[in-house]
Formats: C-alpha cells, structure tokens, sequence
C-alpha cells in the first residue's frame, strides 16, 4: 500500500515520466509487480496516461477529493493511529504521515473538533519488540511475499538456542502481541510455520517463485492459537478461576472459542479449544492461586512442575 501511495506521487511529478522497468528498479520489484499497481489505480478511477515513448504518468487535471468522513469517523482514524505510537512499531512513521494528512484535508470545522478531542481521548496497543534494527529484513519479507519469491533466511531458535538456515516460501505477515510474524511454508519441515520477524538474522533471495498452497488460509491457521504457538493436536482447556482473577477474566474476550460458565462460590469455569499449551502455561502462571487447571492433563502437569521448579528457587 505504501509503494503505491508512493508511486502515484512519481507519477504527478510533472518534471519526470517513468517507465515500467525505471518503476521497478526504483522500488526493488518486477515489472509484473508494476503492472499489476497500474491495474489497482485504475480500478480506483486513477487515470494513467501512457504516451508515444512508453512513459506512464497520471492526467495533470486529476485530483483526488479529500475523505468524506463525519466526526466519529475522524475520531475513530485518529484513535487508530495512536494505537501504534510505540517507537518500535515498523510502520510508525508511514502511520502518522497518512492520518496527518486525512486529518488534514477534512473542513475546519471537524477537524479542530477531532484535535481538541484527541487531547482527552487516547488509545495505546501496548508494548512492542524493537524492530528498529529490523526494517530492512521487512521490507525484503514484503518484497518477496508479493513477487511469491523463496527466499533462504538465517533463522535463531528460541526453544534450541541455535540458529540453522532454511529455505521458505513466505505467505504473509502477522503482527500480533507487539511482535511480528511471518507465516511461511518451511521447506526443511514440510509444512506452514510461524516465525518471528525479529529472529531472522539473515535474508537472501533465491530467484525461485513459489505458488502458495490451495488450501491455506491464515484466518483458519491462526484459529485457535492463543498467541501464535500453533500445534495440529488442538485440546479443550477447562481452567477453574476464583477471588479477583475470576472478575478480571471475566471482564474479556480472550479467545474466540471462549465460554465462561458461573460457579458457587466467586468462582467460574473458563474454556477454550486451543492447541497453545506453552502459552497456556504462561498465562495460567501469571494468576497464581486464582487458577486451578481441571484439563488438559498435560497443561496441569505442566503448571505443576513449574511451580515445582520456582519452589526450589524461592526456598
């Protein structure tokens, strides 16, 4: 989306026109890419003009008409953008330069209301991984996930310590729980896995494109996950909360699959359908003795021998 905010810019530009291959090589793309960006402008009713020379540019007379968005709608914008002032966030600048120019071509009248009112309404997503360091290994991700590129990436594992090569077909991007996933087919393990943007120390281009699987969908991959932890064998959690956590969890949506049933006693019963038991754990641990894990086994076994672990360290 950025490249072609971009890229209708160049083309206004009334000292220069482009062609496609001069197009390309400015943005790191293919020519089809190109093509394809051409087809989505007029799709929006954005006249290209192409002369006698092969050069593209859009019409002088063309402009677009500013938004016609009422207060909620402008206030809803605002709120939006703000959820993602967090400086490691690694379309925060991007981010801002679209709301503040929105903002800015709405009447007067909405838009000092829309100021006065972001002073005392506010909205933050929370923390996020630094990704500072990282923005060139999104944008070659992104690259490669429009061309449907390969690419081999230099990997770190959190769970081994190690970090190994693999060849990947890159799918899409998640960002979720302040951090930034890339969903890809891994060649080495033969199936869709999730891995994590800030992990991947290398990148490099193979030259092999890929087509992504028929059956894959990331709604329906993503499911049931808890945060991204994904396994095949998903299990039904049956969690047992009491005293202050007990209206706390009451309080959210956690899951998707949630149910929340009411016991004697300040107690309820939570469940889902999940296969996220390390990020079960995790999250159970953090209630202490407001939770009691009725099922899966496995999970309370896990819960237990946590706690056996922190006994020893606390004595």
């Amino acid at each position: 989306m950025f490249r072609l905010l971009e890229m209708i810019v160049l083309l206004f530009s009334v000292n220069k026109k482009w062609r496609v291959k001069e197009l390309a090589e400015h943005f790191g793309v293919s020519t089809t890419t190109i093509y394809r960006d051409f087809e989505i402008m007029e799709a929006m009713r954005i006249p290209i003009y192409e002369d006698e020379n092969h050069t593209y540019s859009i019409l002088e007379d063309f402009y677009f008409k500013p938004p016609d968005l009422n207060r909620n709608e402008a206030l809803a914008l605002l709120l939006a953008g703000q959820a993602f002032q967090g400086e490691f966030f690694p379309y925060r600048e991007a981010l801002n330069s679209a709301v503040a120019k929105i903002i800015n071509s709405l009447p007067s009248s909405i838009k000092s209301v829309i100021e006065d009112m972001g002073t005392y309404i506010s909205f933050h997503h929370g923390a996020f991984v630094d990704l500072s360091e990282f923005k060139d290994i999104i944008q070659k991700v992104e690259r490669a996930i429009e061309e449907k590129e390969s690419l081999l990436i230099t990997y770190y594992s959190l769970s081994s310590d190690q970090e190994n090569q693999r060849k990947i077909d890159p799918y899409c991007l998640e960002i979720r729980n302040g951090a930034c996933y890339l969903i890809a087919y891994c060649h080495s393990r033969e199936e869709v896995r999730i891995f994590r943007v800030d992990r991947i120390k290398e990148v490099d281009t193979t030259g092999e494109l890929f087509e992504i699987q028929e059956d894959f969908c990331k709604d329906k991959y993503l499911k049931n996950v808890w945060g991204v932890e994904r396994s095949e064998e998903e299990k039904r959690v049956v969690l047992i909360f009491s005293g202050k956590a007990a209206r706390l969890v009451r309080e959210k949506v956690w899951h998707p699959s949630q149910e929340i049933i009411d016991l004697p006693g300040d107690r309820i019963r939570f469940e889902i359908t999940t296969g996220s038991m390390e990020e079960m754990k995790i999250w159970v641990l953090g209630f202490g003795a407001e939770v009691e894990v009725e099922r899966p086994a496995e999970l309370k076994e896990a819960v237990i021998a946590e706690i056996e672990k922190m006994k020893k360290i606390y004595g």
